[in-house]
C-alpha cells in the first residue's frame, strides 16, 4: 500500500505536505494469485506548482503492470520504456508545460514514483496495479499488503541512490487521511476461514458458493504503519493443479502450482542460528526471538552441532566453533539466549555472513544457517551475492520479523541459499513458524527439478541459454580481452518475434523444493503454440526420482493477463539473478523487452505518463517548482527507540553517514547510515549548514553510551584476528565466562546459576505460553524434569504427580516424559506443528527407557488418564 506519500526530490526542501486526502486499495484474489490496485488521492493547496516523489513497497515477487494518472479529470495512461528513455520523456515534458509522472524500481521491494508539475490548486490521482503469488503456509494461503517502508540501515560502503533515496525519508506516527480496502476471494476449494492477525476485517462467506468470499477493513483506518496481513485457509491447499490462462492477442500462460509432500531420511547438521540484534529489534521483536530460539533449542536433535550469534555492526557469538549439542551446551545455549538484547548497533549483515561461510565445515555435518531479522538494510544485493557465492556450502533459511520486514532480503536470501523464507508480524508468535524451518533444514532438499510438458521437448524449454557479449581478441593494449562496444547504447523496446515456448524459471534455475513447501512454474507459449495437456515434475532425490503428472482441465481455464504477468516477471527475475553471478551479460537486453512486451516496471524498464494538455503558466515557471515532504508512518512496532520530539526530523544529508546504534531511547528513528569513516569527505562541506545539530548532539551521546560496554568489535574492525575465548569445560557451566565474541569479547552470566540456566521467563496464559513453560523442563535427550511448571498447568501439586508415578511403578524421570506427552496431544494438540519435535525426542526417549519391559504404550496411556482426569476431560 503506497501509504508513504509524497517526499520530496529537489535540494530546496521545505517541510510543507503535499496534502494525502485519501488512499483507496482493491484487491482481487484468485486460487493462488491476486491483483491488487492502489489508489492514492493528493491536492495540491498552495498558489505554485511543485515536483515531488513518493516511495512505496511492494511484494518482492509483484510485477507492476499497469499505471494512470488523473489530472483535474484527465486521465492519463502510462507506458512502459527503457529506464534511460522514460526519465529523458519525463523531463522533457516538465520543461515543456506538462504535468509528467514516472514509475521506477529502486529495489524489487522498492518503487519510487515522481509527480511533475502538480499546478497550483490542483488535485491527482495515482492508480498503480500490480500482481503477485501468494504463499502456502501449511493448511493456509498467505497474502499480505505491505503498506510502509521501515527506516533501513545504510553501511558506509552504500553510496547509491537508492541508499540516498532511502536516507532522505522523514517519519511521522501521525495521519490526516483515511485507508479503504475491500477484496473478493475465488478459490479452488472451499474457503473455511479468512483471519487477519493485523487488523480487524468483515468477512463475507456464502454457503452457497463455498468457493468465494469477501472481506474489508472493519474500521476506520487512518494510519497504514504495518503491513496487512491476511491468511484464507481452504478445505484442499495442497492440490497440484495446472491453470492455463488465454490473453487477449491469442497468447496462453500456464501455471504450475503444487503442495509438494514427502518424507526422506534426516540427515546431520551442523545449526548455526543468527539473530539480528539491531537497535530497530528492540521491544517486542527480540522478545519474540528468544522465545523462538529457546524452542528452537529443545528442539534440536541429538546428532547435530549448534551455535548461536548476532549481530548489529557488532557482531557476537556463542561459542567460537559450533559445539556438539548436549546438556551443557543446552543449558549454556538457553542462558545465552535469554540475555541477548537489541544493543549491537546497525543492521550490519554482510560481514556476519561472511565470517560464518568462512568457518571450517564439519566433516558429515551440512551446515544450516538461520537468519532472523527484520530485514532493514539497503545493501540487499551485497547480501544475496554472498549468500549465492555459498549456496553449496550451507543453505540459508530467513525469517522476517515485523510490520515492514523487506521481503527482498528475506525471500532473496532464501532463494539464493537454497532455503525457504517465512515472515511473522509482531502480532503473531514465531515458534511454529521457527520449526516449520527447522524441519525443514533437518530433511534434504530436492534441488534436481525438471518439468516435462506433453509435446514441447527439453531443448525448446531450455531456450534461455545464458549468453554473453564479444570480446576483443586482437593482443593490443587497446582493450584485449574486454568486451567489444563496451558502452552500449540504451537498450530499445524493440519488438522481436514471440518465442514459442517459455519455462518460468527454467529446469537449471527451479529453486530447491521442500516437503510442504509451494512450488510454482509458469510457462508461456506464442498464439501458434501446441497447448500441452499435461505437465511431469520430475525430481531426483536420495531414495530414486520422485514423479508427479498433472493434467490441464478446461475448468481451470482463465481470461485475462495477469498469469502472463506474473510468468513474465518471473523470467526477469531469473534474468536479474544471472546478472548479479555474472553469467548473462546480455540480460538487460531481455529484461527491457520482456518488461515493455508486458508493460511491466523492472530495473530496467519504467512507466512513464505525460499530460497532453500543455499549461502555460508551468512552461514558464518550471524552474521555480517547490518541493515539499509529507512522512512515511512509522512501522508499528519498530524497536530503534525514539521520543516523539523526533518524529518529523530526517536523517541529515546521505553523505553524512549518521547513525543509529542500540536501541536505547534516545535512538532517533530515520533512515539509518553506518557512521563510516571516510577520507573523501570533500562532499561534506557544503551540505554541513543543513544537518540537525539536536540529531548530531543525541548521536554523539549514543556512541559514548555504547562505546565502553561493547562485547564485540565494530564490523569495519571485524578482520583483525584476536584470541578467542578459553575454551569451556564439558562437565560444567562456568556462569561468570559464557563465551562471548570470537573476537575475545565474552557474555556475563553471573546472574545465572545452575539450577536456573533457562533466561526467558514466560508471562500470560495463552497455550503458547503453557508450551514455553512445559517445553523449558526437557533435557537435551528428550525426557522431562518433574518441576514445579508441571503442577502448575495441571492444577495440582507435585507430590501428587510423583505419586501417581509411584502407583504405576514408573521412574520420576519417565514418568513426566509421559505425562509432558499426554499435556502436549491432549491440551495443545493446535499447536502440534509447534511441539512435534520437541514430541519426537521425548517419544524416543520414552521407548528406549522402557525397551526392555516394551511398557512404552502402557505407560503413555496411564499418563493420558492422568491428564485428562486432572483437566477434568
Amino acid at each position: 500500500m503506497t501509504c508513504c506519500g509524497l517526499i520530496i526530490e529537489r535540494a530546496d526542501r521545505e517541510p510543507i505536505p503535499v496534502p494525502l486526502t485519501g488512499v483507496s486499495v482493491q484487491a482481487r484474489i484468485i486460487d493462488l494469485v491476486a491483483e491488487v490496485t492502489i489508489q492514492q488521492r493528493y491536492v495540491n493547496k498552495e498558489n505554485q506548482p511543485i515536483e515531488a516523489v513518493y516511495l512505496f513497497p511492494l511484494d518482492e515477487g509483484a510485477g507492476i503492470c499497469k499505471f494512470t494518472a488523473e489530472v483535474d479529470g484527465r486521465v492519463i495512461e502510462g507506458v512502459v520504456k527503457e529506464t534511460k528513455k522514460a526519465r529523458e520523456d519525463y523531463d522533457e515534458a516538465i520543461q515543456s508545460g506538462h504535468s509528467a509522472f514516472l514509475v521506477e524500481e529502486k529495489l524489487p521491494d522498492v518503487f519510487k514514483a515522481k509527480v511533475g508539475n502538480l499546478a497550483a490548486g490542483s488535485g491527482a490521482k495515482i492508480s498503480l496495479t500490480y500482481v503477485t503469488e501468494l504463499k502456502v503456509e501449511g493448511k493456509e494461503i498467505r497474502f499480505y499488503l505491505p503498506t510502509t517502508i521501515a527506516p533501513r540501515y545504510v553501511p558506509s560502503s552504500d553510496k547509491s541512490s537508492t541508499a540516498a533515496d532511502l536516507a532522505s525519508i522523514q517519519y511521522t506516527d501521525q495521519s490526516n487521511y483515511q485507508v479503504d480496502f475491500n477484496a473478493s476471494v475465488r478459490m479452488a476449494s472451499a474457503i473455511k476461514e479468512i483471519r487477519c492477525p493485523t487488523h480487524k476485517i468483515a468477512v463475507n462467506l456464502d454457503a452457497a458458493t463455498p468457493l468465494n468470499g469477501t472481506f474489508h477493513l472493519d474500521n476506520v483506518v487512518t494510519s497504514m504503519d504495518r503491513d496487512l496481513v491476511f491468511y484464507i485457509q481452504v478445505a484442499e491447499p495442497n492440490q497440484p493443479r495446472l491453470i492455463h490462462e488465454k490473453s487477449p492477442n491469442g497468447t496462453t500462460a500456464v501455471m504450475l502450482s503444487l503442495v509438494p509432500t514427502f518424507k526422506l531420511a534426516e540427515q546431520k547438521t551442523e545449526l548455526i542460528f543468527l539473530v539480528d540484534r539491531s537497535g530497530s529489534m528492540d521491544g517486542p521483536g527480540i522478545g519474540q526471538a528468544k522465545q523462538a530460539l529457546k524452542l528452537f533449542l529443545h528442539s534440536l536433535p541429538l546428532d547435530c552441532y549448534v551455535n548461536i550469534a548476532g549481530f548489529g555492526n557488532t557482531y557476537e557469538e556463542l561459542f567460537p566453533a559450533s559445539r556438539k549439542y548436549d546438556e551443557v551446551v543446552l543449558n549454556t545455549a538457553k542462558a545465552y539466549a535469554g540475555k541477548i538484547d537489541a544493543d549491537l548497533g546497525g543492521t550490519e549483515i554482510l560481514r556476519p555472513l561472511e565470517i560464518i561461510f568462512k568457518k571450517p565445515l564439519i566433516e558429515g555435518y551440512l551446515r544450516q544457517v538461520f537468519v532472523l531479522t527484520d530485514g532493514e538494510v539497503s545493501n540487499a544485493d551485497e547480501v544475496l551475492s554472498l549468500v549465492r557465492r555459498h549456496n553449496g556450502q550451507a543453505r540459508v533459511f530467513a525469517l522476517g520479523l515485523g510490520s515492514s520486514a523487506s521481503h527482498h532480503l528475506v525471500e532473496g536470501m532464501a532463494r539464493a541459499g537454497n532455503g525457504t523464507a517465512l515472515f511473522a508480524s509482531l502480532e503473531e508468535r514465531l515458534e511454529k513458524k521457527v520449526m516449520q524451518q527447522l524441519q525443514d533444514a533437518l530433511q534434504p532438499s530436492l534441488t534436481d527439478i525438471k518439468i516435462k510438458w506433453e509435446g514441447h521437448g527439453e531443448t525448446e524449454q531450455q531456450s534461455d541459454a545464458v549468453t554473453s557479449r564479444p570480446v576483443q581478441t586482437e593482443k593490443t593494449l587497446m582493450g584485449y580481452g574486454k568486451p567489444l562496444n563496451a558502452d552500449p547504447a540504451p537498450e530499445a523496446c524493440v519488438e522481436t518475434p514471440e518465442k514459442k515456448f517459455r519455462q518460468a524459471p527454467c529446469n537449471s534455475m527451479i529453486p530447491a523444493v521442500f516437503d510442504g513447501r509451494h512450488l510454482i512454474v509458469y510457462a508461456l507459449l506464442a498464439e501458434d503454440a501446441h497447448l500441452p495437456k499435461w505437465a511431469e515434475v520430475v525430481a531426483v532425490s536420495p531414495d530414486g526420482p520422485l514423479t508427479l503428472k498433472i493434467n490441464l482441465v478446461d475448468s481451470n481455464l482463465e481470461q485475462g493477463q495477469i498469469i502472463h504477468s506474473l510468468a513474465a516477471r518471473k523470467l526477469i527475475q531469473a534474468l536479474q539473478d544471472r546478472e548479479e553471478n555474472n553469467e548473462d551479460t546480455n540480460a538487460k537486453k531481455e529484461i527491457v523487452q520482456l518488461g515493455c512486451r508486458y508493460g511491466l516496471a523492472s530495473r530496467y524498464t519504467s512507466y512513464v505518463a505525460v499530460d497532453s494538455k500543455v499549461q502555460k503558466e508551468l512552461k514558464e515557471s518550471w524552474m521555480m517548482m517547490k518541493s515539499r515532504d509529507v512522512p512515511l508512518h512509522l512501522a508499528h512496532g519498530w524497536g530503534g527507540g525514539f521520543g516523539l520530539p523526533a518524529l518529523g526530523l530526517r536523517c541529515a544529508q546521505p553523505v553524512a553517514m549518521a547513525c543509529c546504534l542500540s536501541g536505547g531511547p534516545e535512538t532517533m528513528p530515520f533512515a539509518l547510515m553506518a557512521n563510516g569513516d571516510d577520507d573523501d569527505d570533500d562532499d561534506d562541506d557544503d551540505d554541513d549548514e543543513d544537518y540537525d545539530e539536536d540529531y548530531y548532539d543525541m548521536r554523539e551521546k549514543m556512541v559514548r553510551r555504547s562505546s565502553p560496554s561493547q562485547k564485540a568489535m565494530e564490523c569495519d574492525d571485524l578482520d583483525v584476528e584476536l584470541m578467542p575465548p578459553p575454551p569451556m569445560q564439558e562437565d560444567s557451566i562456568d556462569s561468570d565466562n559464557v563465551p562471548g565474541s570470537m573476537f575475545g569479547g565474552t557474555a556475563n552470566f553471573s546472574d545465572f546459576t545452575e539450577n536456573h540456566p533457562e533466561a526467558i521467563e514466560t508471562e500470560g496464559n495463552t497455550d503458547d505460553d503453557k508450551l514455553m513453560k512445559l517445553v523449558s523442563s526437557q533435557n537435551f535427550d528428550g525426557s522431562f524434569k518433574l518441576e514445579t511448571t508441571f503442577a502448575s498447568l495441571l492444577d495440582t501439586t507435585l507430590d501428587d504427580i510423583k505419586q501417581s508415578g509411584l502407583e504405576h511403578s514408573y521412574s520420576e524421570l519417565v514418568w513426566a516424559t509421559a505425562v509432558a506427552l499426554a499435556y502436549m496431544s491432549i491440551a495443545l494438540i493446535d499447536l502440534q506443528d509447534t511441539w512435534i519435535l520437541v514430541a519426537k525426542k521425548a517419544e524416543s526417549w520414552l521407548r528406549s527407557s522402557l525397551q526392555p519391559t516394551g511398557e512404552d504404550v502402557t505407560c503413555t496411556k496411564a499418563a493420558q488418564d492422568f491428564v485428562r482426569s486432572k483437566l477434568h476431560l
